[in-house]
């Protein structure tokens, strides 16, 4: 039992680590590759329907865990208004399976207006199959747990 738990907080670990550095990789004052620029453009949410202006950035999109079987979490990422280099960075992860961490976290529980000052945020669909993220293999489905949801096979 302490051996499961043991490996499902390693994992659970690098998962956070793999994410937050993703997401740093988003704050627009950091020096960027050609291509890691283009990726940011494309994931630039430039206005939502029904949405006031806001003082803030926001990405949106997928980050790919497993290219082999075709898994990707999708995630929806809100600069700080202010010192975005130096703020700290929320991840929120909501309960799984079956709760979304945007349909829930950000638009009903927390939401970037709340932290907008105070931290960087990143809401994660996890696991794949809860919200917009999924996985294009249908056996994942028949193992899906914190496991195979901190695992690449690539």
């Amino acid at each position: 039992m302490a051996a499961v738990a043991s490996k499902s907080h390693a994992l659970c670990v690098l998962l956070l680590l793999s994410l937050s550095a993703a997401a740093l990789g988003h704050s627009r004052k950091l020096l960027y590759e050609e291509e890691d620029e283009q990726e940011q453009k494309f994931d630039l949410v430039s206005r939502l329907p029904g949405q006031p202006e806001v003082s803030f950035q926001q990405y949106s999109g997928y980050v790919t865990v497993s290219e082999s079987h075709g898994r990707a979490l999708f995630y929806w990422f809100f600069e700080a208004t202010q010192d975005v280099e130096k703020k700290p960075l929320l991840l929120w992860l909501n309960g799984g399976p079956g709760c979304s961490s945007i349909g829930y976290g950000a638009v009903e529980e927390l939401g970037p207006f709340l932290m907008q000052k105070e931290a960087n945020l990143l809401f994660l669909e996890s696991p794949f199959g809860v919200g917009f993220s999924y996985t294009n293999t249908s056996s994942d489905y028949d193992r899906a747990g914190d496991e195979l949801t901190g695992k690449s096979d690539d």
